[in-house]
C-alpha cells in the first residue's frame, strides 16, 4: 500500500509441547518432560504462567501457539491475557492416529475481528498415502490483517520452503499484510532477511540475517546431555516471527541449562516475541486507536 500508516503489533510465539501437556514421555521431548517429572514440575502450567508474566511486561497484540493439545488451552491464555480474538484447528496425523493443533489469540481492537477462517495441512500424503499433520491456520480479519499460526514440515531443503510458499500462497485470498507465528522446523536456519518467504509477493522474515538468528534465535529444543540420539541443546532455530517489517526480535526468558537439577523449565521450545510494524490505510490505523 502506498502511503498508509505503521501499526505496532507485539507478537508472541510459542511451542508447548503436547508431551508436555499430557506430561507422558513420547516424542522427541520424552527427556524434557522426564526431567520436568523429576523435579515434580508442571511444566506446562508453569509456561502458561510464563505466559501471563511476558504479557503483563510486553502486553501482546497477538499470541501463536503450536502442538496444541489440552482441551482448555485457549480458554486459559484468554484468562491470563484478556485478548478477545481466538482460532484452533488441527489436522490429523494418519501414522499416529491423532491431531495436531494450533491456537491464535488476537487483540481485536486493534487488528479487527475474523472476518474468515481456514485450517489446512502443509504435509503431503506419501507415496503410501499416509500424511503427517502440519497445521496452519490462517484468519483474515475485518481490518484486512492476515494473521497465521502454524507447525511447518521439517525444512530440509530449500524445495520444502518454496513449497510451503507456494501452499500458504494458494490459501490466501486477500491482499493485505500478513503475520505469520510459526514453528518452522528450520534447523538450516533458511529462512532470513537475505532469504525470506514470498507470500503474495510480499517478502516475509524474522528480520535478522542467517548468521544471527543462528546466533540470537536457537529456540530449540531443551534436550539432556549426552542425549542418545546425539541431540543438542537449544542449539537451532525456528520458532519464527515472520512478517515484512519485525523489530527486536529475541527469546524474552533466560534459557534454562540441561543438568539434572535444572528447575526453570517450561517448554522444550523457547518463547520468542518481537514487535511487528504493519503498513495499512489510514482509515485502519484510525479505528485501531479509537
Amino acid at each position: 500500500q502506498k502511503g498508509g500508516t505503521n501499526l505496532s503489533v507485539q507478537a508472541l510465539t510459542y511451542n508447548l509441547s503436547w508431551a508436555s501437556q499430557k506430561n507422558i514421555l513420547m516424542g522427541s521431548e520424552q527427556d524434557f518432560v522426564k526431567q520436568c517429572q523429576s523435579i515434580n514440575r508442571n511444566c506446562y502450567e508453569e509456561a502458561l504462567t510464563k505466559i501471563e508474566e511476558l504479557h503483563k511486561k510486553i502486553n501482546f497484540d497477538i499470541i501463536g501457539i503450536q502442538e496444541v493439545d489440552d482441551v482448555e488451552l485457549v480458554s486459559k491464555i484468554r484468562k491470563k491475557t484478556g485478548l478477545q480474538g481466538w482460532y484452533r484447528g488441527a489436522t490429523w496425523n494418519s501414522e499416529a492416529k491423532a491431531y495436531s493443533g494450533c491456537a491464535i489469540l488476537w487483540n481485536t481492537n486493534l487488528l479487527g475481528t475474523m472476518d474468515s477462517s481456514k485450517t489446512i495441512n502443509l504435509a503431503q500424503p506419501d507415496d503410501k498415502g499416509e500424511c503427517d499433520a502440519r497445521t496452519c491456520c490462517i484468519i483474515n480479519t475485518t481490518k484486512d490483517i492476515n494473521l497465521i499460526v502454524a507447525h511447518f514440515p521439517w525444512l530440509t531443503t530449500l524445495d520444502k520452503v518454496r513449497k510451503v510458499n507456494e501452499i500458504i500462497t494458494m490459501h490466501i485470498s486477500s491482499n493485505g499484510p500478513i503475520i505469520i507465528l510459526a514453528d518452522t522446523n528450520d534447523f538450516e536456519t533458511f529462512i532470513s532477511k537475505e532469504h525470506p518467504l514470498i507470500i503474495k509477493n510480499k517478502e516475509l522474515s524474522h528480520g535478522l540475517s542467517k548468521q544471527k538468528a543462528k546466533k540470537m534465535l536457537n529456540s530449540c529444543c531443551w534436550h539432556e546431555k549426552d542425549h542418545p540420539d546425539k541431540y543438542g541443546h537449544l542449539t537451532t532455530t525456528g520458532d519464527y516471527i515472520l512478517s515484512e517489517n519485525i523489530e527486536n526480535i529475541r527469546i524474552p526468558i533466560d534459557k534454562p541449562t540441561n543438568d539434572s537439577t535444572e528447575k526453570n523449565l517450561y517448554s522444550d521450545h523457547m518463547p520468542v516475541v518481537a514487535t511487528v510494524i504493519l503498513k495499512v490505510s489510514d482509515l485502519v490505523a484510525q479505528q485501531s486507536i479509537q
